[in-house]
């Protein structure tokens, strides 16, 4: 029979995180044992109980959601191997345990606003005259597409960065996103503007961009030289992100960096869509990536036992 261990293992965990979730199981077992109660029949009242002695003893929510996670685990673990039917903690969430907020959520409005606010300078600019005018209006073009996809796809900027010409799907109207290390691929919608937006973009602005460049690339979204000189087309996309985050930063004082974006887009994800369906879109390898950026308004673990567990 499969030990939990082994559970945890198949599931990609560390040899360092089997060790301490290990730990945090057996401790579990030990505060269900004090009342006699097998893993198989224990319920939510009772991992309740469990999580308000923890917050008792100090433990701080995130902490605690830890654990939670290592139960709701344990629980899936005894359901594969037959010992019981149902994950009774599943949907389970702890007050507090925002791991994932790390930044301050930008609102919808927020979130177009930066979009809309970044311009596109035409002829009549008045640096139009100025010989490196050309490139930079370019520049901002490719910036302006590649701020749709990261505010509407959430994509992050190794994701941007790596996207190659065969990725967009124009004609599906739809674009892919390859996996990596620690994230798996997807096919996300576009949406109509963006489908007009990107052929713009492909058959038009990168052609010009490519007279820039020495040497040839497959990758969708190119550098651009700055002041119009020459230099070689790199994958990494560096001088993008740091140009356009000051561009941005100078429009939207509100604006702190592009995972701030992505954090804001999953969060108002969450809100739309089930939790299976944010994990794909997002692209997260395990569905506790994406419970991270749940905020859960419970603030006091006692009181849910009082109410949903009177007896």
């Amino acid at each position: 029979m499969k030990s939990f261990k082994d559970y945890l293992q198949s599931q990609g965990k560390s040899k360092s995180t089997v060790s301490h979730y290990s730990s945090y199981a057996l401790d579990f077992l030990a505060w269900l044992d004090k009342d006699h109660t097998e893993p198989e029949n224990a319920t939510a009242k009772e991992v309740l109980s469990y999580l308000n002695h923890l917050q008792k003893k100090g433990q701080e929510s995130k902490t605690r959601n830890i654990r939670l996670n290592v139960i709701k685990q344990f629980f899936n673990y005894q359901i594969e191997q037959g010992h019981r039917t149902d994950n009774p903690v599943q949907h389970l969430r702890i007050g507090g345990a925002k791991t994932k907020k790390l930044y301050p959520i930008l609102d919808k409005q927020q979130l177009d606003k930066l979009y809309t606010d970044y311009k596109i300078p035409d002829e009549k600019d008045e640096r139009a005259k100025r010989n490196w005018f050309e490139s930079y209006r370019l520049s901002k073009a490719r910036n302006k597409a590649i701020l749709s996809l990261m505010i509407h796809q959430g994509l992050t900027t190794p994701e941007v960065s790596n996207l190659q010409l065969s990725d967009l799907k124009l004609k599906e109207g739809k674009i892919f996103i390859a996996g990596g290390r620690k994230s798996n691929e997807r096919t996300l919608e576009l949406k109509s503007n963006q489908i007009i937006e990107l052929m713009e973009y492909q058959f038009t602005t990168r052609n010009e961009l490519l007279k820039y460049c020495k040497g040839e690339t497959n990758n969708l979204f190119i550098s651009s030289p700055p002041f119009g000189r020459n230099y070689n087309v790199r994958t990494d996309c560096k001088e993008i992100w740091k140009r356009l985050s000051q561009e941005i930063r100078e429009q939207n004082n509100y604006f702190i960096n592009f995972k701030q974006v992505r954090t804001s887009v999953i969060t108002h994800w969450l809100k739309q869509f089930n939790l299976r369906q944010v994990q794909y879109m997002a692209g997260h390898r395990y569905v506790s990536s994406t419970e991270g950026y749940l905020v859960n308004h419970t603030e006091d673990l006692q009181k849910d036992i009082d109410e949903f567990y009177p007896f």
